[in-house]
């Protein structure tokens, strides 16, 4: 077992490491905070193509049989 003051450099040591750590996570955290927010903009475009491909096919279907019915009564 280390001897006491070698347990307390030890330990100093330790805590200082911790606080570079930290320090390093603090100056990253707000890339990260962007680089999520950036992500779920993309991952949502891709939801948001697909509702206005499926709105425009579905409008294509209805104004289709609108004019085939409308054909049928005035042709």
């Amino acid at each position: 077992m280390p001897e006491p003051q070698q347990r307390d450099e030890l330990m100093n040591e330790i805590i200082s490491r911790l606080a570079r750590i930290e320090t390093k996570l603090d100056a990253h955290t707000p890339q990260l905070n962007d680089h999520e927010t950036r992500i779920r903009e993309l991952e949502s475009k891709s939801g948001k193509r697909w509702e206005s491909l499926t709105l425009a096919a579905i409008t294509g279907l209805v104004v289709g049989i609108i004019g085939f019915v409308v054909g049928k009564l005035f042709g």
